[in-house]
């Protein structure tokens, strides 16, 4: 049965990509709605460095594409196209109409407060400040934690390593703080020394200084499902998985199988969506 099921996952974050994942491997037709990917660096994107780049069934609507005809150039321009990019502001308003659509997942972590549908006022951003610096050197994670702080030096393959951090509940600040920059860097250097190769610190190599919004929940992780109607009046399935805060990565195999089972259990409950499928 769940070759003939058809889902949008929304979003494109590592519970977005893993969920399309797990979903695909069983056999579901899958496409991914998203305003980033990964290797895009956004505030509002708290997965830049998602181990998954990838992007499952993904398509442009040809009535969303346009070749400009040369009179409507500007000019000294030779040639131009126009087309609809998936904001969430477009998602929105596609977000259950597709009639081919039987499930949608809703994976929009902190954008959860603002989507359309969602309005989940528990969810707000919990800020988080890194520095990324160049030391091919360091092959092994480093991590302390305590009441007052949080840092970690984590390598990665390209020879970059993540320095950080903070976790600065409900603060919408975009621009790195100069202060806690420092504050990250001579933490790192303490607990990891052979970050600078016996050099000072300002010595490192800085390749960028990265602020995030990690998506916290007031409630913990919503994960569960309810049946919406369309604007034909079909019945879908929405399953929603977000606000899993700084543990994406760690719990999104068991948080992404755990949606999938409830997935298939409304399916197997619902009697309308099997008819239509």
């Amino acid at each position: 049965m769940s070759q003939k099921i058809k889902v949008n996952v929304i979003d494109a974050g590592v519970i977005g990509l893993t969920t399309a994942l797990v979903l695909q491997r069983n056999g579901y037709q899958v496409r991914i709605l998203s305003e980033h990917w990964p290797g895009d660096l956004d505030i509002n994107y708290s997965s830049p460095w998602a181990a998954a780049a990838w992007r499952a069934n993904l398509h442009i609507d040809d009535e969303r594409f346009r070749v400009i005809p040369p009179k409507e150039l500007p000019s000294g321009v030779e040639y131009g196209v126009s087309y609809t990019t998936v904001y969430l502001s477009h998602i929105n308003e596609s977000f259950f109409d597709d009639d081919d659509i039987n499930v949608v997942i809703n994976c929009t972590g902190v954008n959860a407060r603002t989507f359309g549908g969602v309005m989940d006022t528990t969810v707000f951003p919990s800020r988080g400040q890194t520095v990324s610096v160049w030391a091919p050197h360091i092959k092994t994670v480093h991590i302390l934690t305590n009441r007052d702080s949080f840092t970690f030096v984590v390598p990665r393959e390209s020879g970059e390593v993540i320095l950080g951090g903070t976790m600065d509940m409900n603060d919408y600040s975009e621009n790195p703080d100069p202060k806690t920059a420092e504050d990250i860097i001579q933490r790192c250097v303490k607990l990891c020394p052979e970050l600078t190769l016996g050099k000072e610190s300002q010595d490192l190599q800085i390749i960028r200084h990265n602020v995030g919004r990690r998506p916290y929940r007031k409630n913990g992780i919503r994960l569960e499902v309810e049946i919406r109607k369309n604007a034909k009046n079909k019945d879908v399935i929405v399953c929603h998985n977000y606000g899993h805060n700084s543990y994406g990565y760690s719990s999104s195999w068991g948080s992404c199988l755990e949606a999938f089972k409830l997935i298939e259990k409304s399916i197997q409950r619902n009697v309308k969506l099997r008819s239509n499928l």
